[in-house]
This record gives structure tokens, sequence and C-alpha cells, in this order.
């Protein structure tokens, strides 16, 4: 069910994205040239070219632009140029493409100009076909239809704006088609100020790119150039400044899939009479004038709402949950109303409005009930980016209300489907930065991701399959949201009915649990109004949940995790030229319980994944006939930089990978690889029994020699020949001799089994279960690793409780040698992907303690007085030969008067 609200989210992203700041305004505000009737065919659209114009030739077309081109176009002019006069705007626009293939011709043979007759007047110049090197004008014959065109409709958005069409004859490929044309006209909403935008790059190659600006001298002028675009060329023209950008060769740029929306790295010139945001507040302040007499039915919901109590978060919240719930969202953006709201009188009366008239109308209501707000202008695509951008009210698409109760700021949208619960349970949505429409505003304001902006949810999941694993698993999933994700899975359960919701959340599961059939109809659990909360409980019954897998004889269930996988997606592109967008902020809860019919053994662990963008955790405990996984997924940004996507994309598998988990039982005596073995050795595999006898072999016969070695003692060595008894901190270190003893028989005992012949199959051949080409020499390494501390352990028994010279530093190399094995057993580990299971963060926390310990009895076996005096048995003078005086070849000793009588001798 991870997906249901999929589709709500991108309806409502869509609204908010057209919604905007056009809305059905006052229509007073328009002088509008008489609009022809739509799809009336028309001729007197064309005329000639203003006065001022520039002309710009066409360039012929290079077979580099060619190559480059997308879609079977390729651009030979863009040729824009703007016209202030401080009374009106005029656009100039010349374009010239080239067909060149059929999918091009599609496009270039179809004009289409699109224009507001509220404020707009359209005259096309020039509608041409260059053949062959001759340019043929084809504006006299070509018929204009003008026809409305409500692309926003969808959205209950009505903008009144029209499209001219023509559809030219006898275009082939290989063709340019040349066209040129004048809209004038400015939004008197805007008053005497005016503001453009001249795009510098495409996504395709421009052969020829021209943009050109005429302003009144002496009029201040503020330019804002992105993302590298040059500084233009300034020329005085009498009574007006002319600034020219021109370009041969400008190349194209494609972004990779999936950039966020704000991401806009192509070169572009913006230009205005705003130069500060504070001049946009100030524009939009009369906008958003809160009227102080009310009609009669706003001041009963007035009195209503102060009703409720004093408590000014209880008002906010019913104010705005008002407006939700009685007045539908419609937005009628005709003429100059673009960005002017409708008066609150109006709004109430006929029940329906767009962002703007919603927010004013909730303005309205909370100063009446003495709450501070204000509206608050944002862009729900651009967020961040807005901090870059020239200030001036078209960098705004939407409109919301900040409200202040009891010293807390709260972003509240009057466009949400109705918010239940208490004022801090709302949802709130966060664009990043907005513009509060303020007296005081002189800059943009961070809304920051405060607990009401995350999307929360929870999801357990309970497999019981104490029927058997023969049977079918009752499976039910608890699904609970809060806030902002209540309000969107409220939303998506009102658009559906339960048969169509039931259906999908069915084919949601059933692409991991093929055999799953419905047990009983969901159950939908809403605490409104009390909280915003809401929780969905669903119920299923899972056929052959244990499917028998016949190449591995045995018996598996997998347990999935679709919502995280969901959250988890691989990037399409990791080379990329543009930031990878993620859904942003996310705190998912994911808990698994499988409760069987046997007892089972599994392995406690504690698992994790951080990247810069998110973090993940996984809690695995198994005892008995129940096993719990519990995930924790929390998002740290909306998006990765271009040069991070790779590392974000191994981590991202890693995830994945960390989140499966199949539970299985193997057939009694089948190969878990799926090969046919024979009875007789189903369990022995000779080869390497045969290759550990050798090895266990020539292993005694090193600890043999190194048993017999008899470190040199230091000169003027004075030390007793027996040595010290052990004593004070030689006894711990004996204890944990003894328990690293255990240690050794635990972990031989415990791989024993993987040298099995089913098991070593499964691992080291190819098509086994767990197979890779690493599996057979790790498996070996691990068995001489083992074998040899076996082994070094009874060699190192021997001499450390004889107390012989040689134990401190037989001591020394095989604590530091199980260390290291350990070390490069963690390093393999992570190499081998079906393996990587058996690797935790646990495992390396042990291994550093572990370090630390043995350093400190180094130090002290090297260090200590007692160790010193302690082992200093020789082996010889452990077999009794030592003494000179036993050997058949020494002589004699005599005494001093033998000696004397010796010599007195002829």
């Amino acid at each position: 069910m991870g997906q249901v609200l999929t589709s709500w989210c991108l309806r409502a992203c869509a609204l908010l994205a057209v919604c905007g700041l056009f809305s059905g305004g006052n229509p007073a505000l328009a002088q509008a040239p008489k609009a022809p009737p739509a799809g009336q065919v028309l001729q007197q659209l064309s005329g000639p070219s203003p006065s001022w114009v520039s002309e710009v030739q066409v360039p012929k077309g290079s077979a580099s632009g060619a190559e480059q081109s997308r879609q079977g176009i390729q651009y030979l002019l863009s040729d824009v140029q703007a016209r202030v006069d401080g009374k009106q705007r005029q656009m100039f626009r010349h374009y010239a493409l080239k067909a060149l293939n059929e999918k091009g011709l599609e496009s270039a043979a179809n004009l289409e100009i699109r224009f507001d007759p509220a404020y707009e007047q359209l005259v096309v110049h020039s509608v041409a076909v260059h053949r062959q090197g001759r340019r043929h004008e084809r504006l006299p014959a070509v018929e204009w239809r003008v026809v409305q065109r409500e692309k926003e409709l969808d959205y209950l958005i009505y903008d009144g704006s029209k499209t001219a069409h023509a559809f030219l004859d006898d275009v082939r490929v290989g063709d340019v088609v040349e066209y040129a044309y004048t809209v004038s006209g400015s939004n008197p909403v805007f008053g005497d100020r005016f503001f453009g935008t001249f795009d510098l790059q495409w996504g395709s190659p421009v052969q020829r790119l021209h943009a050109r600006l005429l302003w009144p001298a002496g009029r201040p002028l503020n330019l804002r150039p992105l993302n590298g675009a040059p500084e233009p060329r300034r020329v005085q023209r009498g009574d007006q400044q002319e600034l020219v950008w021109h370009k041969e060769g400008q190349e194209g740029l494609q972004l990779s899939p999936d950039s966020p929306a704000w991401y806009d790295p192509y070169a572009m010139v913006q230009w205005g009479d705003f130069g500060k945001w504070s001049d946009v507040a100030a524009w939009a302040l009369p906008l958003y004038k809160v009227p102080e007499q009310l009609p009669a039915g706003l001041r009963a919901e007035v009195k209503r709402i102060s009703g409720l109590g004093l408590d000014a978060k209880t008002r906010t919240a019913e104010a705005l949950r008002w407006v939700q719930r009685e007045v539908r969202y419609l937005g009628v953006e005709v003429g100059a109303g673009s960005h002017a709201p409708n008066p609150p009188e109006l709004v109430f009366k006929r029940r329906f409005g767009d962002c703007k008239d919603k927010t004013l109308l909730t303005l309205t209501l909370l100063h009446h009930l003495g709450v501070p707000a204000r509206a608050a202008l944002v862009h729900t695509q651009q967020r961040q980016a807005l901090a870059q951008v020239l200030p001036r009210p078209s960098a705004f698409n939407h409109v919301i209300v900040r409200a202040e109760v009891d010293g807390k700021t709260y972003w509240l949208d009057p466009t949400r489907s109705s918010q239940p619960g208490p004022l801090d349970d709302l949802g709130q949505s966060s664009y990043a930065l907005a513009l509060v429409v303020d007296p005081s505003t002189q800059a943009l304001t961070a809304m920051e991701s405060g607990p009401a902006m995350w999307s929360k949810r929870q999801v357990s999941v309970r497999l019981d399959a104490r029927a058997g694993l023969n049977e079918a698993a009752l499976m039910e999933v608890t699904t609970q949201v809060e806030g902002l994700s209540a309000e969107q899975m409220r939303a998506n359960l009102s658009a559906e009915n339960a048969a169509e919701l039931q259906q999908r959340y069915l084919n949601y599961y059933a692409r991991y649990y093929p055999g799953i059939v419905v047990d009983r109809p969901f159950e939908v659990r809403d605490e409104q109004p009390a909280v915003n909360k809401i929780q969905v409980l669903e119920r299923y019954r899972v056929k052959d949940f244990f499917a028998r897998v016949e190449a591995e004889k045995r018996l598996e269930a997998s347990l999935e995790v679709p919502e995280l996988l969901a959250l988890l997606q691989s990037p399409r592109d990791t080379i990329r030229n543009a930031p990878l967008a993620l859904p942003h902020p996310q705190d998912m809860r994911h808990e698994v319980e499988l409760l069987l019919p046997e007892s089972w053994t599994f392995k406690n662990e504690v698992k994790e994944v951080r990247d810069r963008a998110f973090e993940l955790s996984r809690e695995i405990q198994g005892d008995g006939q129940r096993l719990l996984i519990r995930d924790h997924y929390r998002s740290l940004a909306d998006h990765v930089p271009a040069d991070a996507t790779a590392a974000y994309a191994a981590n991202v598998e890693k995830a994945r990978k960390m989140l499966g988990y199949v539970v299985y039982k193997t057939d009694p005596g089948a190969s878990a690889a799926g090969d046919q073995v024979s009875s007789e050795s189903a369990g022995l595999n000779l080869p390497v029994l045969l290759l550990g006898g050798l090895t266990l072999a020539l292993l005694v016969h090193l600890a043999l020699r190194l048993y017999r070695w008899d470190p040199a003692r230091k000169p003027g060595d004075t030390l007793s020949a027996a040595g010290e008894p052990l004593g004070g901190l030689l006894w711990l270190l004996a204890l944990g001799i003894l328990i690293q003893g255990g240690y050794v028989a635990y972990g031989a005992w415990s791989a024993w089994p993987a040298y099995g012949l089913q098991t070593w199959h499964m691992f080291t051949m190819p098509g086994g279960a767990r197979y890779h080409p690493m599996m057979a020499p790790m498996l070996l390494l691990e068995m001489v690793a083992l074998l040899a501390q076996a082994v070094g352990w009874c060699l190192l028994a021997l001499l450390f409780f004889k107390r012989r010279a040689s134990a401190v530093p037989v001591y020394l190399g095989y604590m530091w040698a199980v260390v290291c094995f350990a070390t490069l057993d963690q390093v393999l580990l992570a190499q081998v992907p079906v393996l990587e299971d058996q690797s935790s963060s646990k495992d390396i926390v042990e291994l550093i303690r572990s370090a630390v310990v043995l350093s400190f009895w180094s130090w002290y076996v090297l260090k200590s007085e007692r160790v010193r005096k302690t082992f200093v048995v020789r082996y010889r003078a452990e077999s009794g030969a030592d003494f000179a005086a036993q050997s058949p070849a020494a002589p004699q000793t005599l005494a001093p008067e033998a000696i004397a009588a010796h010599s007195a001798q002829p």
C-alpha cells in the first residue's frame, strides 16, 4: 500500500504549480482589446514589423548543428527583442527552424502562438519557407485560427488565454520555416512596472541566438545574469538605452533525468524595474489588504469561531478548516486579475476561489479573530533557487498564510483539503523560501522544516504461518500516518471507492506475494477531529507463503518491505550533469513480525547504512517461533549532488540488499545447490577432508618445532633456571588463554557444517543458492586459519603453563595473528555480496575492543618483571639435557687436591 499516496501527491503538486498567482481577478483592472471568437479563421492578425525592431538574418544550417539537434529539428535562429516605453511592453520574436526528418516536420509545419487577449494584442509579421536557398513568403496564404485551449482545466484553472494556430501547406524535409510576430500589452496589475527574462540557452543547440532590450534612458534598470550569461553590449539610442546579447553557435544543454525542479543551469538574463524583495512586498501589500467591514455571513462565522474559546490556536485552526471546507478550489484567471485576489465578500458569496482568494479570506477571518497573519508568496518548484533570481512578482506561483500564534510560526495553506486536529498537528508544506507580504519585509524568509512538514508513516506487517509451512499464512498490514501524510491519505481515500482501493492495495502486494488474496476488506480508523492521524488495517491470506524452490531443494519465504524499497530507488543515471531529486522530508518506520510453527535459529543483529541523503537502520530479533525485523528510514536531503550520485547509488544498493531477508528450510539429504549427490557421499566432502588432514599434519610439525625452540638468554642473565610460579596478573592472563580455547572450539564447531558436501556445493559450485567465485578460496582460507588457531592454542597453553621461556613470544605472535586474521576476514566478507549479511558494525566494534585489550597485555608481558622471572624454563632443562656433567663426552670435574697430586706425578 506504500504507493497509494502517489497519485494524490502528483495531482497536488501539479495543482500548486499551475494555480500560482493566477486567479479570476478584478475585471475593472483590465482594459482589454476585443478578442476574436474562438475557432474563428482570421486574416487581420498580420502586419509589418515595428520600426524599433533590429533586423537579424537567418543563418545557413551547419552540419555540426544538425548532428547535435533533437526531435528532428535544427534551430537556426532565436531572436527576441523587447521594448519598454514606460506605458507598455512589446515583445518581438523571430524564429527559424529546419526540419531534418519526418519527426521534425510535424513540429516545423504547425505554428502555435499563445497570448492573453485580456491585455495583449498579437500581430504576425511573416511566415516563410526556405527551400534550396530561396525564401518563399507564405503569410498572405496562411489561415490563422484563434482557439481557447484551457490547458490547466484539469487542475480547475481557467485563465482565458488563447492560442493562434497555423498549419502550413507543402513543407518538406530539409525546409527551413521562419516566422516572426509581436505581442504588445502589459498586465495592468503591475501598473507601470515592467520585467522579463531572456533565455540565452536551450535544451537544443541554436546556431544564432540574439536578445535585445530597449529601455527608457534615465529609468533605473535591474539586471540579473544567471549561469554564466554574458554582459550585454550597451548603446544609447536617443531617449532609450539598448542592450544586446548575441551568440553564434550556442550549445544545447540536456539535463540528466530526475533532476530537481528548482535546478535551472541554463544561461539567462532577468531584467526589470524591481530590484529588491522589499519592492515586491510593497507591490503586493494593497492586494492583500484585509477589509475592516464584513458581510453578515462572515461576521456570523467570526462569532461562531470566537465562541469556541480563548485559545488562539483553536481559533486559527478552525478558521483555516472553515475556508478549506466551505470554499472549493477553482481559479478563474482572466486578464489583469492574474495576481489580484477577489474581495472576501465575493469569495464567500460564490464559495469558490484559488490560492489568492482563499488566502485573503483566511487572513480576513484571522484578523477579526485577533490572530496576527500575513500572506506569504512562494514557488512550489523553485524553492531555494529563489535566492538567486531577480526580485519580481513572477518569481512566485502560489500564496499561503503565515500566522504567528503564541510566539510560534505556522505556514498554513487554505487550498488543502480540510485538516482536522489541533493546530500543531496540521501538516505544513515547506517551500524553502517565502516572501512575507508585510511593510517590514526586506528579504526572503526561510521556511524551517519543522515536525509538521515531515511525511511520517509507520507500517506494521504481521505474518502468521503457525498453521504450517505448507499452509496459507495470514497477513495483517497496519499503516498509521499522521500530519501531512494523514491528510494525503485522507484525500486519497475520499477520491476512490473502497472496492477500487482494495483492489489496488491487493495488486500492490501481489507483486511480492503472488498467492495473496483478500481475507477481509480493509478498515479505516480515522481519529479526526481529535487528532490528525489515520490508520488503515488490511487483512490478507497468502497461499504458498513458504514456496518450494526445487533447484535448491527447500521451502523458503521472503520477508518483503516494498514501502521502503519504493523510497530507495536506484538512479537511472549515475554519471550526471544535474543533481538527483529525492523525496524529502520522509520518515518511515517499518516492522515485520513472522510467527512460525516450529522453533527456528536466528541471528540477532543490528545493521545500518548511512549516506549524506538518507539513513537506514535494521534490527533483527529472533526467538524460537517468532522473528521481528524493525527498519527505520529517514531522509536527510532533497537532492544528491551530481558528483555524489555514484556513491549514493552504491549506498542505495547496499541498503536494498540489507533489506532482503529469506527464511528457508532445506529438505533433509538434499543438495543446497540442486545437484544430485550419491548417498555414499551425501555428507562427506573427501577432497576438503584430505586437504584438511594434510594441513593439520603440517601445522602439528611446525608446532613441534616451536615446542623445542629455546630463545637465547641475554648475556649476564642470572635468573633461576626453575623460575617463579604463576601469580598476580598472570592468573588473569591464564584465564584469558583458557577462554580463548573455548572460542576456538566454538568457532571450529560452528564452521564445520560449511565444509559438508551440501553447503560446499551451495557456496562454491555455479548455480548454487549462494554461489560466488571467491567462496571456495575463502572457505579454504578459513579452514586453514581454524586449524592453525586450534594447533596454536594447544602449543600456547603447553608453553604457558610450563612457564617456558618461549611462551611470551609465542603468545604475542599467536594472539596478534588471530586479530589480524579477524580483520582480514571482515574485509573479505564485505567483498562478497552473499556474505554481506554476516558482517555487522558490532563485529567491527568487538574487533577494535579486542585489539585495545591485547595491546595492554602485550605491553604487560614485555615490561613486567614478574613475567621476566616466571617464564624462564628452557626445553633442554625440562628434558634433563642441560646438565653438562651427565654427558659422556664431558670432562670429569676434580677437586683441587686431586689436581695438585696429579701435577706432582712424573
